[in-house]
């Protein structure tokens, strides 16, 4: 089963809408994984409960923590760096064992005798450690970085170096064999199963490699990702790979992961500035029968890997969360640190884990008890305006002994500080309470879970607020009538959301001369449904008349054939009474510029024509409207094609143009001209003049 975990690249909870007000809704992983979490998990499946208990380990005096290791004796023994030393972590506190000449401690490794072993950077020394606390050399490799240490079933010593990328076997006397030499700078985990098979991965092309106790080595699985950075080994043999990429993968021809180390600088995560640009992966290996993706990480890196009974344990960074996979397939984010880089995982014999942390040295200890109380605060929600808050309820899975409780925090700044209201009191009626709060344009829950010891976690599944923003007038920013507007720009509302298309431009498109198109565009500043009536009436009238009332659409075809020619004005009323009701509802309203309303057609009239010597003739006219201007004369001669006819001034730009027509030579017989004439508002009239042509005798 492929699970898909963007923990890194969350979503705010979006406003859904209702009928008396909105609706905050928190649900899901993305939306539960952006809040801060103390004590509870958040699922893939959704939900959250109350995670296993986790303690701060004191003790520790480290800005890195690189590897973690359990003993036989039951202690979990540390691996630090600046400075390098080795803790051992007991009874809840982390002891100093040695602190070294060396500047890392990048691995560790407790032997069966009680010894251990320490890989350190940048000299690639391995110290061995008596029970005493006192350090000698074991082996001076050849190599910069120890970055991680194994024991076989034989007791044999696996080495992952780098950055010449070798994989080194010593024996118990500490003398050195090479076992792999790779293309890759670093080999940067190993692991071995019970029949003694090695794993190690690395820090550009992403590869595993299987070495098995004779034979050759084979890559395993090539990752997406360009480093894997940890491994972890089941006992029946399945290999889970984690994947550190700090960028998305070029065409891999041995380019530097910027998360990987270079010899003298410091190790990864030490380089790690910021999140990834590129997400990063768990993959689940089946040696002999192939590989998924079990866990994907937006801009997280997976540095650290272990295994508590069939539970993996992941931790990330930056971020500072501990994830877990269950076998089913089920994963959760089981806990948020105080450190952005969870570098080191160790189990201790008895199931318990030591949880160690970079950039900030830590360590805690994971136990196997849910805690019986955890807290969750969600990332504070925008509700674009100030707005009264109602109730809240959400959905649970609780019983007897179980318990969900929730509060509820408001204020006018993006974070929570100072200026904030206190916590309403906890509500605990999940079917819905009302919330003393004051008004706010933000707005935060904060969710307490319980349960009694050794019962089961109580599940959060969703959560509701209602609000209501308070209410602002709606703004009509154009009006305009055949693609034209009748209105000034005067910019009353950028920025607003905007209802309506924009005017269409002019054209016939099959409609009638009194047609007129009128569109509009609007908005509301909190969301609101708008509703528009529309009136006119004429220059010389003081009563509106409406044309339209309870329109949805913002437009609609006016016909104004049964309104006398005149110039006229348009009103329209914008009213969010749909959302608000009549008591709460704020109108705007616009007027526009007079407009002409101009439905009778032009004349062609005072048509002469007079013969001239060369056997053609000049027709004189004039074309003649009552309001617009005339933009079109033609003329046609017995039905032939239509011709221009131009204005004696050149222009035509007024309501009374005289024009003169010449025609060509005119054969004998009867000649009809036939003028029609346009106006700007497309109305068209006509006129006609005939013309007798003698034959010869006559």
């Amino acid at each position: 089963m492929k699970l898909l975990l963007c923990a890194a690249a969350l979503l705010c909870a979006l406003p859904a809408l209702a009928d008396a007000g909105k609706t905050w809704t928190t649900s899901g992983t993305p939306e539960f994984a952006a809040g801060k979490l103390d004590g509870v998990a958040v699922l893939s499946t959704g939900e959250l409960q109350l995670a296993p208990q986790m303690d701060k380990v004191d003790g520790l005096k480290a800005t890195f923590v690189w590897d973690a290791a359990a003993g036989d004796d039951g202690s979990v023994y540390v691996a630090t760096g600046s400075p390098g030393a080795v803790y051992r972590v007991r009874g809840g506190r982390a002891e100093l064992v040695v602190q070294t000449k060396e500047e890392h401690v990048l691995s560790v490794l407790p032997m069966p005798d009680g010894t251990v072993l320490a890989g350190t950077a940048p000299n690639g020394i391995i110290l061995r450690i008596n029970r005493r606390g006192e350090a000698e050399t074991f082996a001076d490799l050849p190599d910069s970085y120890v970055w991680d240490m194994a024991l076989g079933p034989n007791q044999q010593i696996y080495a992952a170096t780098g950055p010449e990328g070798r994989l080194l076997q010593l024996d118990r006397a500490g003398h050195v064999t090479e076992r792999l030499k790779v293309k890759q700078r670093n080999l940067m985990c190993v692991a071995v199963d019970k029949d003694d098979n090695v794993y190690t991965g690395t820090d550009t092309d992403g590869y595993v490699y299987r070495l098995p106790r004779e034979g050759k080595a084979t890559v395993i699985y090539d990752a997406e990702e360009n480093e894997v950075h940890c491994l972890a080994i089941t006992p029946e043999g399945v290999v889970y790979a984690g994947t550190a990429q700090g960028r998305p993968n070029q065409q891999q021809s041995g380019g530097q992961n910027p998360s990987s180390s270079q010899s003298g600088s410091l190790p990864a995560p030490a380089n790690m500035q910021g999140a990834p640009s590129a997400p990063n992966s768990v993959y689940r290996i089946t040696p002999g029968q192939g590989a998924m993706r079990v866990v994907r990480f937006d801009r997280m890196f997976v540095l650290s890997l272990g295994l508590v009974g069939e539970r993996l344990l992941i931790g990330t960074g930056p971020g500072g969360r501990l994830f877990a996979l269950d076998p089913d397939g089920v994963s959760r984010i089981l806990a948020q640190l105080d450190s952005p880089h969870l570098t080191a995982i160790g189990v201790a014999p008895d199931g318990q884990a030591v949880i160690g942390a970079s950039n900030a040295g830590a360590l805690w200890s994971l136990k196997k008890d849910l805690s019986e109380k955890g807290t969750y605060v969600s990332k504070p929600f925008d509700a674009d305006y100030l707005a009264h808050w109602g109730r809240m309820k959400w959905q649970m899975r609780a019983g007897m002994g179980r318990d969900v409780r929730l509060k509820l925090r408001t204020g006018n700044s993006r974070e929570p500080d100072d200026t904030w209201s206190d916590w309403s009191d906890w509500a605990s009626r999940a079917d819905g309470e009302p919330l003393d709060v004051p008004m706010g344009r933000f707005a935060q829950f904060s969710a307490e879970l319980s349960t009694h010891p050794r019962m089961e976690s109580p599940a959060l599944v969703a959560v509701e607020v209602s609000y209501k923003q308070t209410n602002r007038r709606p703004s009509i920013d154009d009006i305009a009538v055949n693609g034209v507007s009748v209105l000034k720009a005067e910019g009353r509302s950028a920025g607003r959301p905007q209802q309506g298309p924009p005017p269409s431009p002019p054209g016939r498109n099959g409609r009638r001369p009194s047609d007129r198109m009128i569109a509009w565009k609007a908005g509301d500043p909190n969301h609101d449904d708008l509703t528009f009536d529309l009136y006119y009436r004429g220059l010389d009238e003081t009563e509106w008349l409406a044309i339209k009332k309870d329109i949805t659409d913002p437009n609609l075809t006016w016909d104004t054939s049964r309104v006398p020619d005149g110039r006229y004005q348009l009103k329209l009323v914008a009213s969010d009474r749909p959302d608000r009701g009549p008591k709460e509802a704020l109108e705007d309203v616009r007027v526009s510029f007079p407009l002409l309303i101009d439905n009778s057609p032009p004349t062609a009239d005072q048509l002469r024509a007079e013969r001239q010597p060369d056997g053609s003739c000049v027709i004189t006219g004039r074309a003649v409207d009552s309001f617009s201007a005339i933009k079109q004369v033609q003329v046609s001669e017995n039905s032939e094609d239509w011709l221009p006819v131009f204005p004696d001034d050149g222009i035509l730009d007024s309501p009374q143009e005289e024009f003169t027509y010449t025609t060509g030579v005119l054969k004998p017989g009867e000649h009809v001209f036939v003028f029609t004439v346009t106006d700007s508002n497309d109305n068209t009239g006509s006129g006609k003049v005939i013309v007798e042509v003698a034959g010869p005798g006559k």
